[in-house]
C-alpha cells in the first residue's frame, strides 16, 4: 500500500518523517500517555526515531497499518498521530497537549474513516472499531463525535505495557450507521 495524503478543511494528514521524531518524543512524554496509551514509558527519542524510520513505513508497505501525522498545514509541524490497522479494522490516535480542545482529532478521525470506507486502498470493511482504556473520556468524546456507537466494556484488544489486557471501552462505526442511535448508545460514565 502506498502512503496517501488526506486533507480536511483545516488539516493535512501525511506520513510522519524523521524530522517529526523530536516532536513525537516531546508529545509522548505527556503524563496522560503513561496513563492512557500503550506507548513505551518513559518515552525516549529512540522510540520516536524507530517509529518514524521503521514502524510507520513497514505498516504502509505491508498494508497492515496506515499512519498519518496530523498537521494544520502543508509542511507544518506535527500536532498528533492517527492510525488505521487493517487486521482489526481499528483506529488509534493521539493529539499533543497544546492542540487539544480545537476539534482537530474529530476532524482527522472523520477523514480516516471516510478513507477506509471509500478509498479502495485497504480491504473492504463495513465497520471500523475503536477502543480506549476505561476512563479515557477524551478519546470517547472524539469517537462519539464522529459517530461511533458504544459497544461495551471488555478487556483491551492490545496489551498494555505489562502484557495484560485491561478493561477498555469499545465502539464501532458502521458504514451504514445511524447517528442518533450511535449517540444514544454512550453511557454517562463515558462522557466528559
Amino acid at each position: 500500500m502506498e502512503p496517501v495524503v488526506l486533507r480536511t478543511e483545516r488539516l493535512v494528514l501525511d506520513q510522519p518523517t524523521e524530522a517529526d521524531a523530536p516532536s513525537i518524543a516531546e508529545y509522548c512524554r505527556d503524563p496522560l500517555f503513561e496513563r492512557w496509551l500503550t506507548t513505551p514509558w518513559p518515552y525516549e527519542p529512540r522510540h520516536a526515531e524507530g517509529f518514524v524510520a521503521t514502524l510507520v513505513p513497514l505498516g504502509w508497505t505491508t498494508g497492515t497499518e496506515a499512519t498519518w501525522a496530523v498537521r494544520t498545514r502543508d509542511d507544518g509541524p506535527l500536532i498528533g498521530v492517527i492510525s488505521y490497522r487493517t487486521l482489526r479494522c481499528d483506529v488509534g490516535f493521539w493529539l499533543g497537549a497544546d492542540q487539544r480542545g480545537n476539534g482537530y482529532m474529530r476532524e482527522a478521525l472523520a477523514a480516516v474513516v471516510q478513507w477506509v470506507f471509500v478509498s479502495g486502498d485497504v480491504p473492504r470493511t463495513d465497520a471500523v472499531t475503536w477502543e480506549a482504556m476505561a476512563g479515557n473520556r477524551d478519546s470517547a468524546a472524539v469517537a462519539r463525535a464522529v459517530g461511533f456507537a458504544f459497544t461495551g466494556t471488555a478487556p483491551s484488544s492490545h496489551p498494555v505495557r505489562d502484557g495484560s489486557h485491561v478493561p477498555s471501552w469499545h465502539g464501532v462505526l458502521l458504514r451504514s450507521h445511524d447517528g442518533e442511535q450511535a449517540r444514544a448508545s454512550w453511557p454517562e460514565e463515558t462522557r466528559l
